[in-house]
């Protein structure tokens, strides 16, 4: 018997992991950065828990690989229903509806179909009052287009028995040309952020200009509906609302990334022209030679290369230019950029 197996998206795991763990890795920060005791610390605590709560849900759903909608010749079964599967043949009608933005085909039962258990009556009266039924398949987890299986359930529940394992096989040969096509969706999304994050580093305007437009499309996902709630508009914007955020935390996690290693560096440094100068007895006039002698990464002899060095009489200055384009000396009191 052919069957046809629906699981929860990795997306949506992804995307709560997404949502979560830049706070998470902020709240880590304010709490390392911060001094115990003040309320940008206890903050730091607060943002770090609450929002780590969704790093075990995310983990979760990219881990639970058991298939939560199965649909066979015989019928169709839905484990967030908790109810016993339903045949064909006791399905009157369904459609798609939408409660808060959570897609479910709401499915429309006759009276040979024996629920589990009662449902309170107020949750009767809230169903009915947003045009659901007792029984509703729950999509929000599935990466699926709504309409096409909402027409599906209603073309293979008119169709003879014989007919449906061929309905079956063909629905699920499309899914899997759509998940083709989906992971090619996914490549050029990927391209687009790497071009957003070259884009925000090399002009400071464009970092804005991208960040109002993230703003634009999440007011619009937000609010827009379109006809049927399902609007081609609020998709993409959307989807800008989305690439905007990761382009947002990736670029905060670069700056500081950037800052911890340039102050590694700097320090480093410092400490060996000043070593070089009790040596020596004055500055050196390059810092070429230091620098090869710091057993640094690939990366942090790339920074360190951009490091200008000047002498003066007394004193020598290190400057560097920043991801935002700002120049900045190295302070060897803070050991920090300034």
């Amino acid at each position: 018997m052919t069957e046809l197996k629906l699981y929860k998206s990795n997306s949506k795991g992804i995307k709560i992991l997404a949502l979560c763990l830049p706070f998470v890795l902020i709240g880590i920060w304010m709490i390392s950065e911060k001094q115990n005791g003040t309320f940008d610390y206890y903050m730091g605590w607060f943002i770090a828990s609450f929002f780590g709560l969704g790093i075990p849900i995310s983990i979760f759903t990219l881990l639970d690989k058991r298939p939560q909608i199965i649909i066979n010749e015989n019928g169709i079964w839905d484990r967030t229903t908790k109810q016993k599967e339903i045949k064909w043949e006791q399905i009157k009608e369904s459609y798609l509806i939408d409660i808060y933005n959570q897609k479910f085909i709401s499915i429309v039962v006759d009276e040979t179909f024996v629920f589990k258990k009662n449902t309170f009556s107020w949750l009767n009266k809230l169903n009915k009052y947003v045009g659901a039924q007792e029984l509703n398949i729950n999509l929000s987890q599935i990466k699926i287009d709504e309409n096409k299986l909402t027409d599906f359930i209603n073309h293979i529940r008119v169709s003879e028995k014989y007919q449906r394992n061929n309905l079956i096989k063909n629905f699920n040969s499309n899914l899997l040309l759509s998940t083709v096509s989906n992971s090619q969706k996914y490549f050029a999304y990927s391209l687009i952020l790497i071009c957003m994050l070259i884009v925000s580093l090399s002009n400071f305007y464009m970092f804005w200009v991208i960040m109002i437009t993230m703003g634009i499309g999440g007011l619009i996902a937000r609010w827009y509906r379109g006809i049927n709630n399902n609007s081609n508009l609020r998709k993409y914007s959307e989807l800008i609302a989305y690439l905007g955020f990761a382009n947002m935390v990736i670029i905060g996690l670069a700056f500081k990334t950037y800052d911890y290693t340039t102050n590694k560096i700097g320090i480093k440094l410092t400490n060996k022209i000043e070593t070089y100068k009790t040596e020596y007895g004055n500055y050196p006039n390059e810092i070429k030679t230091l620098s090869e002698k710091l057993n640094l990464n690939l990366i942090e002899k790339y920074i360190a290369d951009k490091i200008v060095y000047k002498k003066t009489e007394n004193e020598y200055i290190l400057e560097l230019k920043f991801l935002n384009h700002n120049l900045k000396e190295f302070d060897n009191e803070l050991k920090e950029w300034d």
